[in-house]
């Protein structure tokens, strides 16, 4: 229901702003770079806690509508990853498999061992975004900017994937092992059914662009972050998304009458 409600925001924001009388043209873009994203965690359970960062690829497609001369709205479609990694010991929810290794009458519902895992997301993400540029010296042609607001997005891929070997044990200070068992953790796998396939929040990004006539170049550095639990089930705690992005770009500028600013 909220990411419809965005989604239906999104729509109605785009199109105030391209019937606006204050509006002077149109920039279409493509940016793309580098995106680090992490996964934090809420509730109480250690299963989700743990995750560092991750690289990938982000990519959008841009559209700029000038308000005036400092202020424009920014929106387009941007091919998102998200995710995490962690490495070393961790919290696994306790495997019926190994119940014949449990002490008797024991209630045994997490368990302990060393390896790698991976979740590596893909989301399409629907920005609108609030830009102020400014010109900070001579000549004109540079100018900085800042935008920030919100995003709608939609899950398209979802993995995770574990590697290496370990023993597993009933405490975090490794010292009551689970009988003689060493369990081989390399696998792979798609957890999109686990996921809420929609998420919506927040991003903001400083910028440095230089204009060449109707052209313009630009590098800008912001981030993301996603107000939905990422779990549909929260028994062993939820995460979020969150990302750092680093992008260079290129915009083409459109006066009112569709054509090519010179």
């Amino acid at each position: 229901m909220q990411f419809k409600l965005f989604r239906s925001f999104f729509i109605v924001a785009f199109f105030l702003a391209s019937k606006s009388g204050f509006s002077q043209s149109w920039q279409f873009g493509l940016k793309g770079g580098l995106s680090l994203p992490k996964l934090s965690s809420s509730g109480g359970s250690d299963v989700s806690k743990g995750y560092q960062t991750i690289s990938g690829p982000d990519i959008a497609l841009a559209a700029d509508y000038k308000l005036s001369e400092m202020f424009s709205i920014e929106t387009g479609l941007e091919w998102s990853t998200q995710g995490g990694q962690k490495s070393g010991l961790q919290t696994i929810p306790a495997s019926p498999d190994l119940a014949p290794y449990f002490p008797p009458g024991s209630d045994v519902q997490y368990l302990y061992a060393n390896f790698t895992s991976t979740v590596r997301l893909q989301y399409l993400m629907l920005p609108v975004l609030f830009k102020y540029t400014m010109n900070p010296g001579s000549p004109d042609r540079w100018k900085l900017y800042v935008d920030g607001g919100i995003f709608g997005a939609l899950l398209m891929t979802a993995k995770a994937s574990a590697s290496g070997s370990s023993k597993v044990f009933f405490d975090k200070d490794e010292t009551q092992q689970v009988g003689s068992v060493f369990v081989n953790f390399d696998s792979t796998g798609d957890i999109k059914n686990q996921l809420h396939s929609g998420n919506f929040g927040i991003e903001a990004n400083i910028g440095l662009l230089y204009q060449m006539n109707s052209t313009a170049v630009f590098a800008e550095g912001g981030g993301n972050y996603g107000f939905i639990d990422l779990q549909k089930n929260s028994q062993n705690g939820t995460n979020h998304t969150g990302a750092l992005i680093f992008r260079i770009g290129l915009f083409v500028t459109f006066n009112r009458n569709g054509r090519r600013d010179e």
